[in-house]
């Protein structure tokens, strides 16, 4: 490299500094444009969001009719759906309706098979403050005990008395966070004591076997015991 390229060079490495500490010096004298969350903001967030923003999933229980559509649109089986005959009515009534908020994808496809086929009970809310310890505080069960009858869904689905947005998916989250944890943690103690029996029988079977064939080897000894008196 000849000393006329070095300088070359060296030059537009110096422009490009500067190019680039101009526009960092330029905000020096601007006023900040973060927004401190969620305590500085003009208006709740959720006021701010666009029209079809996907949030948080919930289900207005009493105008679904335990079709199962969404159950069976969704591509990672992340709703869950139990349909038990209630011994009071002899009808069919959902025990379950749970929705892993961890594994969901947002993709909207359980809320499009409900809205165009169903009574569009399932949708999209505009919540989406999800932060949670652990990943048990992120499935929603909107029926938290007993059994919820299904609804009987008009002709004219224009009459189906749609709620509010929102409140279904809060209560949702705030019974999550409360029960989740105690309950996946009991279900793991089953699970855990019910391995446990299985483990110890099958160790037991084995011990009974090995004892099996000592004894036999015992009755061997006796028999050339009394060969040899």
């Amino acid at each position: 490299m000849d000393l006329a390229q070095y300088i070359k060079s060296i030059s537009s490495a110096a422009n490009t500094i500067l190019e680039g500490m101009a526009v960092t010096f330029s905000h020096l004298f601007r006023e900040p444009i973060t927004v401190q969350y969620p305590d500085r903001t003009d208006r709740p967030v959720t006021e701010m969001l666009p029209p079809r923003y996907r949030g948080f999933l919930e289900v207005q229980m009493d105008i679904c009719t335990g079709c199962k559509r969404c159950e069976r649109s969704c591509p990672i089986e992340c709703i869950a759906i139990d349909l038990e005959k209630d011994p009071a009515t002899k009808k069919q009534a959902m025990s379950r309706f749970d929705i892993d908020m961890g594994k969901c994808m947002y993709c909207g496809l359980c809320v499009e098979a409900c809205k165009n086929e169903s009574t569009g009970a399932i949708r999209h809310t505009r919540e989406f403050e999800g932060a949670a310890p652990t990943l048990d505080h992120l499935t929603f069960r909107f029926i938290p005990e007993g059994l919820v009858p299904l609804y009987k869904a008009p002709k004219d689905l224009g009459e189906v008395p749609v709620g509010e947005y929102g409140p279904h998916a809060r209560e949702a989250r705030e019974r999550a966070m409360r029960d989740n944890p105690a309950a996946l943690e009991e279900l793991r103690a089953i699970w855990r004591a019910e391995r446990g029996k299985g483990g110890e029988g099958g160790e037991g079977g084995e011990g009974g076997e090995g004892g099996e064939e000592k004894s036999a080897e015992g009755g061997g000894g006796e028999e050339a015991g009394a060969a040899g008196g």
